[in-house]
């Protein structure tokens, strides 16, 4: 009885290893070209400041997943590690101007399709000018008008991006074109802060020669026939 028992667990022992074998996976590195893209932006802040910015972002790590199914079908997706800085101004019709910077750093994900969509974080600062004339007074009585008079602010808040590469189109063409909509604060304001919801339109530009090379890990996952 006991020679019967060993027999047979043994015998499952292959099977079970063979049935975990059918799910495989496979981690490489290797370093690619990703592009550096300038971009423009023309955005509204609710409810009625409008402004435009520049700026960059490139990829600086990346990560490429590919997973083939029973039937000989392949799937490939992309998540890249994202930085961006942008310096732009608003315009708040009456009552002031601004002036800001605003670094951020998030993931882009993608597939095979051109479309692309981004999560992002940043943190910045914004220098205010107000309209109108400002004045002070200093301890002797006398009052002086105080030039360009603004504050400085911290801004921080975190956006969502839908864009259509077109550099990974059936026609490659080396732009890009995307909204942003984004929430931020800023602060201190009043002794508190100011919450923010604006939206972005932007217009992307990869110039031909301006790439970064960038390690990326590729991740296969399979099962076997």
């Amino acid at each position: 009885m006991h020679n019967i028992c060993s027999k047979r667990f043994f015998s499952i022992i292959p099977l079970l290893v063979l049935s975990i074998s059918n799910l495989k996976g496979q981690d490489s590195l290797r370093v690619v070209q990703k592009p550096v893209f300038v971009h423009t932006d023309f955005f509204y802040d609710f409810p009625q400041s409008f402004g435009a910015s520049a700026g960059v972002d490139f990829v600086i790590g990346t990560k490429l997943k590919i997973t083939k199914t029973k039937n000989a079908s392949e799937k490939v997706s992309h998540r890249d590690l994202i930085v961006s800085a942008d310096i732009g101004f608003y315009r708040y019709p009456f009552n002031h101007s601004g002036l800001y910077f605003s670094p951020a750093i998030g993931k882009r994900y993608y597939d095979v399709k051109p479309y692309y969509f981004e999560l992002l974080l940043n943190a910045g600062m914004l220098r205010t000018f107000y309209d109108g004339s400002v004045y002070t007074v200093d301890n002797t009585g006398n009052v002086k008008e105080l030039k360009k008079y603004g504050r400085y602010y911290f801004t921080t808040g975190f956006a969502g991006v839908f864009g259509h590469d077109f550099e990974r189109s059936k026609k490659p063409k080396p732009f890009a074109l995307q909204v942003k909509p984004f929430f931020w604060i800023q602060y201190p304001y009043n002794s508190y802060l100011l919450p923010h919801l604006s939206l972005e339109v932007g217009f992307k530009y990869h110039l031909k020669k301006f790439n970064l090379p960038v390690k990326q890990k590729i991740l296969s996952t399979f099962y076997s026939k």
